[in-house]
């Protein structure tokens, strides 16, 4: 029992120390791209929030290393970013901003009929305010305000008795509200899309559209001067997305990387 025990033990502090070894090399790993964690994580945050990859900040030295090094230099950035969108602070922080982009439902007071009340109110309390300023228009603008103060008096006689009135004023209270409930569950489906309860779920997502745009790079695909930038050849691969330009300017060794990197995660998710 003793010899199984401590087997047991040094079996779990093997498993502990591969663990923290990972956990290092992942937190290590952004070194040779010379960006910050804080950096990673507004990349990592950005790629999540959009599927854009901002690579700028490692763009020097990912420029200055060859094709090998620059595979390693990729699937260790993948390591950490997995540590990253794994960790405690990333699902805390994740939770927290996500309850605070979740759309409110449109505010609806009282029934209809409360509200024909106070759209009736609201027109009598626009007569008295014509009214009250009667008193401080000089003579010849006088009677044009009075004359306009009797109109705006029997229009609002109508809109309040009127029966067909009434009932196109209720029409148009309900068709505002129910437009107002639509739009609100169109914005929480969106929301819903963007900012899942699990973010696994969205991590998931994005690995898949990187997978998915990146299957076809052509890597043999030539490059042409157009004034002081460069152009691809063929004009279709200019309405390519910008990860698979990315990948491309990346080099094949390094976008396979990326790739056989992703797939791991996606399989390990």
């Amino acid at each position: 029992m003793r010899r199984q025990a401590g087997r047991m033990a040094v079996a779990g502090l093997g498993v502990a120390a591969l663990g923290l070894a990972g956990m290092l090399i992942a937190q290590g790993a952004l070194a040779g791209l010379g960006v910050s964690d804080a950096a990673g994580k507004q990349i990592v945050d950005g790629w999540l929030a959009s599927g854009y990859i901002n690579a700028t900040p490692a763009a020097a030295a990912f420029k200055a290393a060859s094709p090998a090094p620059r595979a390693t230099l990729v699937k260790n950035a993948i390591a950490w970013a997995k540590t990253y969108t794994e960790s405690p602070s990333f699902k805390a922080e994740y939770e927290k901003e996500r309850l605070a982009r979740r759309p409110s439902p449109p505010e609806v007071k009282g029934s209809v009929e409360d509200e024909l009340a106070r759209q009736s109110a609201e027109r009598k309390q626009s007569v008295e305010d014509m009214k009250k300023s009667l008193a401080e228009l000089p003579p010849d603008l006088r009677k044009a305000m009075e004359a306009a103060v009797k109109e705006a008096e029997a229009s609002n006689v109508k809109l309040d008795k009127e029966p067909q009135m009434v009932a196109m004023a209720r029409q148009d209270i309900e068709a505002q509200r129910a437009s107002e409930q639509e739009a609100y569950k169109a914005s929480l489906a969106a929301y819903e899309k963007r900012w899942p309860a699990d973010p696994k779920a969205l991590v998931a997502r994005r690995l898949q559209e990187f997978l998915d745009v990146t299957k076809d790079v052509d890597f043999e695909a030539r490059l042409v001067a157009a004034g002081k930038k460069m152009r691809f050849a063929d004009p279709r691969y200019e309405e390519k997305p910008p990860t698979w330009k990315l990948c491309y300017r990346a080099g094949r060794e390094a976008a396979g990387a990326a790739r056989e990197a992703a797939q791991a995660w996606l399989k390990a998710m």
